[in-house]
């Protein structure tokens, strides 16, 4: 009796519960009794927290849906989502306190590429990094990573391909902003076995400059504001200074203003402060080459000339010298494209040379060459000289000999 009583019971439940579905969405079967109300905003309940698979069958709460799933809405995936979540204009959101998104390719055959990826939002360790970073989880590399509060705009790629660093609208290739001198550091580390060195290429409203950052952040190459164009242009016949073409190895395009100070090339010793160039003023200059190539200098012209600096030493045939010297051929002339009063003496640079075979070539003359020969021919001039003076001096002994020997056969008469 007990028995057909509970069984009389559990059907009236089925069947109410059955009109009841029925009544509330037409659907036969199924309808559950909702369970107690939750209050928004609170976390699931116990029984909807779902865990992750750990065999090779999912685990009795999972949902496996072998089909497209459509959802008209926002979703919240986490174990800190709460009902009612507030998406604002998101459409899904990981909520929680480790966040990952894992991309595992299961690409077995040969030839596809099967390189798992992981998203990573802040570092799992207290004390970590507040970061955005993209992990190469197949090799354990993280090739991109987005610290938090970087400025808007640290990196931005426009439609066109440029790359902009702190700008909305990159206007080259590589194009970057910043209040304070924009540079770009390129660091040689010891990992390849060789010197550590580190340089940094920058600029700002004094200069544009190189810095050799290991060797005390000297500035070995600068630009000024303002500097013309072609400054400095270097091609394959030499250096241009202010043009575009070198006709040597070093062309200066510039216009000397002579009688103006300072508007030539100057070299200045800051340790004496003296001044050496192609100057206008003589009261200012050291040295001093005129549009005709002439050279002043205030002061000594002084070669190198120590026997420590000299080799295959051999000593002079001073009487070949005085009789090539002699027969060197010397004329008056001027220089061509300058005034013919300026008039100057002495032998060719081709007669020179065929004459004592000095120096490279016979185009030229060297001071030093030209003082060597002449004292040589002094020196030998010299001992030819001395020479004949003791010869007169025995002459004269002879003949004063001779006059007293004849003046005393002249008294004997």
């Amino acid at each position: 009796m007990r028995i057909f009583s509970c069984s009389l019971l559990l059907m009236g439940i089925v069947s109410a519960n059955q009109s009841f579905a029925d009544d509330l969405d037409g659907r036969p079967e199924g309808w559950v009794a909702p369970a107690a109300p939750i209050l928004p905003n609170s976390p699931m309940p116990p029984s909807e927290v779902r865990s992750s698979d750990t065999g090779a069958q999912p685990e009795p709460n999972d949902q496996v849906i072998p089909d497209d799933l459509i959802v008209q809405g926002s979703g919240c995936f986490g174990f800190d989502c709460v009902i009612n979540e507030d998406f604002g204009s998101d459409t899904l959101m990981l909520k929680e306190n480790n966040l990952r998104i894992f991309f595992n390719d299961t690409s077995a055959a040969g030839g596809f590429p099967g390189n798992d990826w992981r998203l990573v939002a802040n570092d799992q360790a207290s004390g970590g990094s507040n970061r955005f970073s993209i992990e190469d989880a197949t090799n354990s590399k993280i090739p991109f990573t987005v610290m938090a509060d970087a400025p808007t705009d640290s990196l931005r790629i426009s439609p066109t391909g440029l790359l902009g660093l702190r700008t909305a609208s990159p206007i080259l290739d590589l194009h970057m902003t910043t209040g304070n001198t924009p540079a770009i550091r390129m660091e040689q580390t010891s990992a390849s076995g060789f010197s550590a060195q580190t340089w940094d290429i920058a600029g700002n409203e004094a200069n544009f400059f190189i810095r050799d950052v290991t060797s005390g952040s000297r500035l070995a190459f600068r630009i000024r504001p303002g500097t013309p164009t072609s400054g400095i242009d270097l091609g394959p016949d030499g250096v241009s200074i202010f043009g575009s073409t070198a006709n040597a190895r070093m062309d200066i395009y510039a216009d000397f203003d002579v009688g103006t100070p300072s508007s030539g090339l100057r070299v200045t010793n800051p340790r004496y402060g003296d001044n050496t160039g192609f100057e206008g003023v003589p009261e200012e200059v050291r040295f001093n080459v005129d549009s005709d190539g002439n050279v002043t200098a205030r002061g000594a012209i002084t070669q190198l000339s120590s026997q420590w600096s000299k080799e295959n030493m051999l000593p002079v045939d001073g009487r070949s010298i005085l009789e090539r010297l002699s027969g060197l051929p010397l004329v008056h002339w001027n220089y061509i494209g300058t005034a013919a009063a300026q008039r100057h003496l002495g032998p060719t640079a081709e007669a020179f040379y065929e004459a004592f075979g000095l120096g490279a070539t016979d185009n030229s003359i060297a001071l030093s060459d030209l003082a060597g020969v002449a004292l040589a021919a002094v020196q030998e001039l010299d001992a030819q000289v001395r020479e004949r003076d003791a010869q007169l001096a025995a002459q004269e002994l002879r003949m004063k000999a001779l006059e007293e020997r004849l003046a005393r056969l002249e008294s004997t008469r």
